[in-house]
């Protein structure tokens, strides 16, 4: 059967079992003309891992997920049929982090931006980039998949700080807050902080690109 879907899958993983592929059958999905694409993150950025799978994958649907996740893969083909079949449409887990999506659609957004780094906020800033393309979301509740996040990071206070950063990043590029309600703030250091942030944004913006895509 031909190539019509893609899942693709980074990992930091470089020995022993990858989680989510416990839950999908590579054979199975082969038939149904599913493609699973497991991308080494070598570059500690999940996401020039995802785009370089999004790249190499064959499919009109493109199904990027963490690799630690629990899932049923018969809804998941569902999912992805669904996106097949409607154009304009996409799906999507924050956490753990799921998207399906047609592949032209990712790839005219320019897949995910790799100056998140680490990976934190960039599944806002694309669920931003495509809405503003034109694509309606829905968002994936945890009945629709079986979804389970079997590990959660550590380190929640720098995972709290990251998240923030790349969420002021989100703001200042697609609105919602005025730049004063961003930067205000009781604690002196708060200031300071998202002071940096963005002009770290501003530095990142004219001298870095978004990603292999553009």
């Amino acid at each position: 059967m031909d190539v019509w879907g893609s899942i693709v899958i980074p990992t930091t993983i470089n020995e022993g079992p990858i989680p989510t592929l416990n839950y999908l059958s590579e054979c199975e999905l082969r038939c149904n003309g599913v493609e699973v694409i497991v991308v080494r993150d070598r570059w500690g950025n999940a996401n020039i891992a995802r785009n370089i799978g999004i790249a190499a994958a064959h499919g009109q649907v493109i199904c990027v997920i963490d690799d630690d996740v629990k899932l049923s893969q018969e809804k998941l083909l569902k999912l992805m049929r669904e996106v097949l079949a409607n154009d304009g449409l996409f799906y999507l887990s924050l956490e753990p982090h799921v998207i399906i999506v047609k592949s032209d659609d990712i790839i005219k957004a320019g897949g995910y931006d790799e100056r998140y780094k680490p990976a934190y906020g960039e599944d806002v800033e694309l669920m931003n980039k495509l809405t503003r393309n034109g694509l309606r979301k829905i968002f994936i509740s945890q009945d629709m998949l079986d979804l389970t996040h079997l590990c959660f990071p550590r380190n929640r206070s720098k995972r709290y700080l990251w998240n923030q950063k790349h969420l002021t990043w989100n703001y200042i590029r697609y609105g919602g807050v005025p730049l004063h309600k961003l930067v205000l703030r009781k604690n002196p250091l708060e200031v300071a902080r998202r002071i940096k942030w963005i002009l770290e944004w501003i530095f990142y913006q004219r001298w870095k690109r978004r990603s292999i895509f553009c």
